[in-house]
């Protein structure tokens, strides 16, 4: 277990048991009834031990320091003592891959700030298991935590604090004056919490902040039954963050190869209806020309097939004898949702903000977006359904697994 952290005012062992401070008062009146005062010392520190532990049901959104410790990761989610590396308590992290994220490393142990994450918190188990892909926090526009102020003189504070100091909870991430209120920094609240600090002193003393944010919302519909999504700066800003996979395995692609004086090339994108075809493509390494029967003009000789091989991100070797089109089928697509033309165009405008090699043709398409890009593990997908909410940008990949 680890000790509370106390910010802004010492945390002293007072043994106080009434403060002569209200609460956050109603007015000036001079015939209004005193406020009620606040009971700190031990019948408080009795109650705040029974404070419940809530833990998220869905997906939360996490902004914090990914830190390697020992044969695991901990995702830092409080203070963080500025070092190299960096020194820092958080729940274990399932399902991170570093080579995902741009990261540092000192001495062996790698380190990444600034992550923003999207994955399911258990608070039983102390772990965050990330269902995501990583982003850089810069690329994320959240709610700023609006603290209210409060009326509360230093003793009082400093009585709440010392209190707050006896929570021995690795949820329970460290507690601050501010503004004449108490801020109590925790992993999750999802309101009883605060309901049951609220019992112990009244209202307006303990301000409590959930450091897990909740997920981003599916995109809401509007009567007509579109959806309304959010573009412009702060989409373009995550766009810029979308991952760039690529193949962990053998894959396979279809389209026309073409013979060029520098070698084969798996024309990807666009392809010029000429003879032969114009385009640009992946050089092909190991492409079996006995196989397929194929075309020729000018010398040059294309064909339409399948290819299988591998993909290092500058050649793809071919492993195995082409197969003709007919096997190949066009990916699915999966959208039930249905975007206003003028949101569709706004989209297009974010997506144009964007120089990625990767990236080919898009466009709208009977009420959602679609892009073709030359590979996707899944991640550039679940990126847009993050930005854009699920379904508006369907993702098609000309590699496959």
């Amino acid at each position: 277990m680890s000790r509370l952290t106390i910010g802004g005012v010492a945390a002293l062992a007072i043994a106080v048991t009434v403060t002569g401070c209200a609460a956050a008062g109603t007015g000036s009146d001079d015939d209004a009834a005193p406020a009620a005062p606040i009971v700190t010392g031990a019948a408080a520190q009795a109650a705040l031990a029974e404070l419940p532990e809530p833990g998220p049901t869905t997906a939360v959104l996490a902004i914090g320091t990914v830190l390697e410790q020992g044969d695991g990761t901990i995702l830092c989610l409080g203070a963080v003592a500025e070092s190299a590396p960096p020194q820092c308590e958080g729940p274990e992290l399932h399902e991170w891959d570093w080579e995902r994220f741009e990261h540092q490393e000192t001495g062996g142990v790698r380190w990444a700030q600034g992550v923003a994450l999207e994955g399911l918190y258990e608070s039983v188990g102390y772990a965050f298991f990330q269902t995501g892909e990583p982003m850089s926090a810069a690329a994320i526009t959240l709610p700023a935590i609006e603290v209210p102020a409060g009326e509360l003189d230093d003793a009082t504070v400093e009585a709440v604090l010392a209190d707050l100091s006896t929570l021995e909870r690795v949820d329970v991430l460290g507690a601050r004056g501010q503004d004449g209120i108490v801020v109590l920094d925790v992993i999750w609240d999802d309101g009883s919490m605060q309901q049951a600090i609220d019992a112990v002193y009244g209202d307006g003393v303990v301000f409590v902040a959930s450091a897990l944010r909740g997920a981003p919302e599916e995109p809401a519909a509007t009567a007509s039954g579109e959806v309304t999504v959010v573009t412009g700066p702060a989409a373009q800003a995550r766009l810029a963050e979308l991952p760039r996979p690529t193949p962990r395995s053998a894959v396979s692609g279809a389209g026309t190869v073409l013979e060029r004086d520098e070698g084969d090339v798996l024309c990807v994108g666009d392809v010029g209806a000429t003879a032969p075809p114009s385009c640009d493509g992946l050089p092909l390494i190991g492409f079996d020309w006995t196989v397929l029967e194929s075309e020729e003009a000018q010398g040059t000789r294309w064909v339409t097939g399948v290819v299988s091989g591998t993909w290092d991100g500058e050649v793809f070797t071919v492993d195995a004898p082409p197969q003709p089109i007919d096997v190949w089928s066009p990916p699915a697509v999966d959208s039930a949702v249905t975007v206003s033309d003028e949101q569709l165009m706004e989209i297009q405008a974010d997506l144009l903000t964007l120089d990625r090699g990767d990236f080919f043709g898009h466009g709208p398409m009977d009420g959602h977006y679609e892009l073709q890009v030359l590979y996707d593990d899944g991640s550039i997908q679940a990126g847009f359904d993050d930005i854009y909410g699920t379904g508006v940008v369907q993702v098609l990949s000309s590699l496959r697994d």
